[in-house]
């Protein structure tokens, strides 16, 4: 595993790679595969996931990670710095992230290579959107859309939660992000740990809770939560169609995001889609319980479609 900020659309932006780094010479590459995370947006959260998949291809396909811009920020000896989310929110909006993914697709994948994109929660809506520009498309092999979060945001539990309750709150407690970002280290990591106790979360994502809990990423992480609420309503019935054959769905049965209805009225829109139902209970937020069960899962489904491997791993 690498990783390091490098700069995408003038942001320094995290990028975490399992094989071949981003500025190595792909001479020798004819497929990768490229993970774009969800909401909060931090390549961190993703390294066991990642890890899992390339191990499940037998290390011959790359593996890279890319979170959303502005949600993780660089060391603060960095030369470079994220900008303010005030005066510059068109850097941080939903259009803004598309811009960021497509620049990192066309800056650093040269054209031979074909594409596994994977999308997880609203990084399969941006996958969604990367469809639609040509230079992109004519290079995917395949979409996985993990957990889709592609249509009626607002509508779903989780989406009624958030604007009614969780925005309203971090209106009028978000400086306490600020005061915790105040307390000792050793402090914040106790109270973190305790919190990993009670919810079953494995202490490997401590570092990028910590991460996470800062007042300039918990703010953009918000603004794009807002934005998805707005702006992801009705499904793209004319998108989904026109890629039918690079699409591969993967929905949950415990999805407080995407409830089971979703996918049935899916089906019921395109009875020929690749989509299936999860057996395995795993949760929407699979990355911070189930890395590892995912990986294989999404391994195999990449072998499946791939040139490069020849049988699916076992």
């Amino acid at each position: 595993m690498k990783e390091a900020f490098v700069n995408i659309c003038n942001v320094p932006t995290r990028i975490i790679t399992f094989g071949k780094w981003i500025e190595e010479s792909m001479d020798d590459v004819s497929e990768i595969a490229i993970c774009i995370t969800g909401n909060p947006g931090l390549p961190g959260f993703y390294t066991e996931f990642c890890d899992t998949v390339h191990e499940r291809l037998e290390k011959k396909i790359p593996v890279w990670v890319i979170g959303h811009v502005g949600h993780d920020d660089p060391p603060e000896n960095s030369l470079r710095e994220v900008p303010q989310l005030k005066g510059n929110e068109e850097i941080f909006d939903l259009d803004g992230q598309i811009k960021h993914k497509t620049e990192f697709i066309e800056k650093y994948v040269p054209e031979h290579v074909k594409i596994h994109l994977m999308g997880h929660s609203i990084g399969a809506w941006m996958v969604l959107q990367l469809l639609q520009n040509e230079s992109i498309r004519k290079r995917v092999k395949k979409c996985y859309l993990l957990f889709p979060t592609i249509e009626r945001m607002m509508d779903s539990p989780n989406g009624w939660t958030f604007t009614k309750i969780g925005l309203p709150l971090y209106s009028v407690f978000g400086f306490l992000f600020n005061l915790l970002n105040r307390l000792p280290k050793l402090f914040l990591v106790i109270i973190i740990q305790i919190y990993f106790w009670f919810s079953s979360i494995p202490s490997q994502h401590l570092n990028t809770v910590l991460s996470y809990i800062r007042s300039t990423v918990t703010e953009k992480v918000v603004f794009l939560a807002e934005d998805e609420m707005a702006r992801v309503r009705c499904l793209q019935k004319d998108v989904i169609q026109n890629n039918l054959p690079l699409l591969k769905l993967y929905y949950g049965t415990t999805d407080g995001w995407v409830p089971v209805k979703y996918f049935n009225q899916l089906k019921e829109q395109f009875p020929t889609i690749d989509a299936e139902l999860d057996t395995k209970k795993i949760d929407h937020s699979f990355v911070l319980r189930s890395s590892k069960q995912m990986g294989a899962i999404i391994g195999d489904m990449i072998t499946e479609n791939s040139n490069v491997i020849g049988t699916k791993a076992n």
